[in-house]
């Protein structure tokens, strides 16, 4: 049984045949039309459908397996319903494609995704987690292809980097620093991110 979940909020070109054979895929929103475009079915569509059009809105419906349509006037965002649904199934894994839009507050909202839900953000240009309290190895050959590498905590933190262009040994930052911005790897080394509270990583291109 799958307990990992793809969640694809946009339309990219992204190539995601990788997550088929493992993966459940929910879409929310243009998500779906990425998803129908790729020949991917859909196991749920979950929005309030606020930016498709009634044809659109169609074609998703006839090409989900399950259609959830939200009020517009509810108390979560359709990413978060779409993240709570795929626990609600079950999930050990969630990743979500989402990519930044021009309004800062839904940006700001991948920050909960990912430290309160533990979800993976991915798109064209990016990928970001939460990285547990402790000792990371942050691989090279994994992640070789972005440039900078961004630490973002959300509590107060104490932070050691070492193998990474710019080390650090047992910086204090405060919530929302932004001291820990814009690192690169030294090529063919793996960094190690070591950390007393959990922290937000990015990796961009």
């Amino acid at each position: 049984m799958k307990t990992k979940f793809l969640i694809v909020t946009c339309e990219t070109n992204l190539d995601l045949n990788y997550y088929k054979n493992e993966y459940h895929f929910i879409g929310v929103e243009r998500g779906c039309l990425d998803l129908i475009k790729k020949n991917i079915d859909i196991d749920y569509a979950i929005s309030d459908f606020d930016q498709v059009t009634e044809e659109e809105l169609e074609k998703i419906k006839n090409n989900s397996r399950n259609f959830i349509k939200l009020n517009p006037e509810k108390d979560y965002l359709d990413g978060k319903e779409a993240i709570q649904k795929a626990y609600e199934l079950g999930a050990t894994e969630v990743v979500m494609v989402a990519n930044p839009t021009k309004r800062m507050d839904m940006n700001f909202s991948v920050i909960e995704f990912c430290y309160k839900d533990r979800v993976k953000i991915i798109n064209e240009s990016s990928v970001m987690f939460c990285l547990q309290a402790g000792k990371n190895v942050i691989e090279f050959d994994q992640y070789q292809d972005y440039t900078y590498i961004t630490l973002f905590p959300v509590h107060q933190t104490k932070l050691t980097i070492k193998g990474l262009q710019y080390e650090q040994k047992n910086l204090m930052l405060l919530p929302y620093s932004t001291r820990a911005y814009s690192n690169c790897f030294v090529p063919y080394n793996d960094g190690i991110i070591e950390s007393d509270k959990l922290i937000l990583i990015i990796f961009t291109k």
